[in-house]
């Protein structure tokens, strides 16, 4: 066993807890600025934790969870606006739906604005002074999908408790919702077998 893994492009990687992980330049997500204002989450200066999902330390990522980390990485300032565009759509009501109480609420989301003291958003680029990347998640593929996804997780003014997940293929938002919790647009869980 080993705690480390090397990959030819992304580098080296160190396993803890959650996974394969090491910090990654994404300049662009500088944008999502807000401050939490705890130490151990400060502004971003554009490095952010990439982490494999594993289950330990000789689950090693497959060929296809790298291969949409790398998309992840070339695309990151084009997933800038893509995700306050489908968080700003959402809050609005439209688009395919996270099922957030965020949904088609838009007076509550400028309520929790005004409660962190941030002026109330009137277009998708307002939401980026109330957002930060915490880290960046490779999710092995949901059941019924045939790729891995990435799960961009953030602090949020308008989410202080829980924060949220936005899942990318790397060019498109795929779903929206809670850090850890968070499913592709229209996921349908697979039924359980009954034993009656």
């Amino acid at each position: 066993m080993t705690d480390i893994w090397d990959h030819p492009k992304l580098g080296r990687f160190k396993y803890e807890a959650m996974g394969w992980t090491k910090l990654v330049d994404l300049p662009a997500f500088k944008a999502f600025s807000y401050d939490t204002g705890y130490e151990n989450a400060p502004r971003s200066k554009g490095k952010h934790r990439l982490i494999f999902a594993a289950s330990g330390d000789t689950d090693f990522p497959s060929a296809a969870a790298v291969l949409v980390a790398e998309k992840v990485l070339a695309n990151h300032a084009k997933l800038v606006t893509a995700v306050t565009d489908a968080l700003w759509d959402d809050f609005n009501g439209r688009g395919p739906g996270s099922g957030m109480w965020w949904r088609g609420n838009l007076d509550a989301v400028a309520k929790s604005f005004a409660y962190d003291k941030q002026p109330a958003p009137a277009k998708p680029a307002d939401l980026l002074p109330a957002m930060q990347a915490s880290a960046i998640v490779v999710r092995e593929p949901f059941p019924g999908d045939d790729a891995p996804l990435i799960e961009l997780q953030f602090h949020c003014a308008f989410e202080e408790e829980h924060g949220v997940s936005v899942l990318t293929d790397g060019e498109s938002v795929r779903g929206i919702g809670h850090p850890l919790e968070v499913t592709p647009f229209g996921f349908k869980p697979p039924k359980r077998m009954s034993f009656d």
